[in-house]
């Protein structure tokens, strides 16, 4: 038998008949929840500049990096619980569930009128939301051959940064046509109910469960890989993930990651409009166009990650994206405060987006790899500490402006960012791609 960390042939079913194709419809499904999931978090960075919304909260810039930086740490917190939840009750019971409550938590922000509630509600869906990613990476592990994962991965998250990618421009164009921010979060949320009803509709948490799928895609799919746990032995792996070096080191990459990465959609546009001198709509539009490289970013990485793990093994093949995505972007965001117009900061950005969403699909692959039985709550783990790194950049930059020593062009922040993608590249040297959850064996350092 093939282990399960190295890539396996995948039969056909001895019957001859051809593998229908309902993996496919599943993942068009996720890809429109991440599509949702990152419209609802992204949103929030063009409502709270918004000129409707100030004039109605009048938050300053410190209590705004409250608000953004309170989704991400409740994000973070989340990822765990929701994790076990995923792996404890399967994929489709609680893609629906997580979806339902982060609409309705994006529909009631609409409803806000101080700093309380707004940080009640995206706290809430924050909380909601931890578990998409973590569950979405269990239905990829369960539905598609271990030779396609980082593929279809590379999908779901291609659909989450599409809508993050056109978050701010269209938030703040719906804004200007509406007149206010909040009809805005409330149709954001009616059409999260649409998505939740798809989900239960077309979701199975395992393929033999589903009518539309046959035993040749089954086959197809399993090659010869064990069967996951069945759901009334699972037991959430405290151990296992308190104990896994490479674990901790890839839970320290994706900090770094999201630390470096999670200024383009907080604090990108202001920076666009204060220092740069845009206005908010034209600078949400080049916040977008620079999210819109990071598709690209992810695509790439699919077939990036994979071909490199054919090349050079599973360890290196694993590796390599992040060790290439990082230091692309340290030096993108080096140049920044050099560069002498608006648009050519905004290409520096794309650049960051591109090299750190080339990364993502590895990052996946790595937790479909390390989490045997356990992926959920394996992504999860590392998606807690990347989150934390979200939150953390969110709440900083507004006290390095605050203080009396920063520089009026703001390269301190651009240098800061820099040093979570030198975190990633130092981090991912020592991470192991076949030593599984539970495995006895050291984890090799090299």
């Amino acid at each position: 038998m093939h282990s399960p960390t190295t890539p396996v042939p995948v039969p056909m079913a001895e019957s001859g008949a051809r593998p229908s194709r309902v993996r496919y419809v599943l993942l068009a499904v996720a890809t429109a929840n991440a599509f949702l999931l990152y419209l609802d978090r992204i949103c929030m960075s063009a409502v709270v500049h918004s000129a409707s919304f100030q004039k109605e909260l009048g938050l300053g810039a410190d209590r705004v990096g409250d608000a953004l930086a309170a989704f991400f740490l409740a994000y973070a917190l989340g990822q765990l619980p929701a994790g076990w939840l995923a792996d404890r009750f399967g994929p489709r019971r609680m893609l629906v569930t997580y979806i339902l409550l982060w609409s309705c938590c994006t529909a009631l922000t609409g409803v806000a009128t101080g700093l309380a509630m707004l940080l009640g509600m995206r706290l809430a869906c924050g909380l909601s939301e931890a578990g998409a990613y973590p569950a979405s990476g269990g239905l990829v592990k369960r539905w598609f051959p271990f030779t396609q994962r980082a593929r279809a991965s590379s999908v779901i998250t291609f659909g989450g940064r599409f809508g993050g990618a056109i978050a701010i421009w269209l938030t703040a164009a719906m804004i200007v046509t509406l007149g206010s921010w909040r009809p805005v979060l409330w149709i954001y949320g009616a059409i999260g109910l649409f998505l939740a009803a798809a989900t239960w509709f077309v979701f199975r948490s395992d393929p033999a469960d589903h009518p539309w799928s046959n035993a040749a895609e089954r086959a197809y799919i399993s090659g010869d890989e064990p069967p996951p746990d069945a759901p009334s032995a699972y037991r959430f792996p405290w151990r296992e993930l308190l104990a896994h070096r490479g674990l901790w080191l890839l839970s320290l990459a994706s900090f770094g990651s999201n630390f470096g990465w999670a200024f383009l959609v907080t604090w990108l546009q202001a920076y666009l409009t204060e220092v740069r001198g845009l206005d908010g709509v034209t600078a949400g539009r080049y916040v977008s166009f620079a999210l819109i490289a990071g598709m690209a970013g992810i695509l790439f990485g699919g077939w990036w990650c994979d071909a490199l793990t054919r090349w050079f093994g599973p360890k290196w093949g694993r590796r390599l994206p992040f060790l290439a995505g990082s230091a692309v972007a340290v030096t993108a965001y080096l140049v920044c405060p050099s560069l002498g117009s608006p648009v050519a900061v905004a290409v520096a950005a794309g650049v960051v987006a591109f090299a750190t969403d080339s990364m993502n699909p590895a990052t996946w692959a790595l937790g479909q790899d390390i989490g045997g039985n356990h992926v959920a709550a394996t992504i999860a783990w590392s998606n807690m500490w990347g989150n934390l790194g979200a939150s953390a950049i969110s709440k900083l930059i507004p006290m390095v402006l605050a203080s009396s020593f920063h520089w009026s062009d703001r390269r301190e922040v651009f240098w800061i960012c820099a040093g979570g993608f030198v975190i990633v590249g130092a981090s991912i040297f020592f991470v192991d791609s076949t030593q599984r959850l539970g495995d006895p064996r050291p984890t090799e350092m090299r």
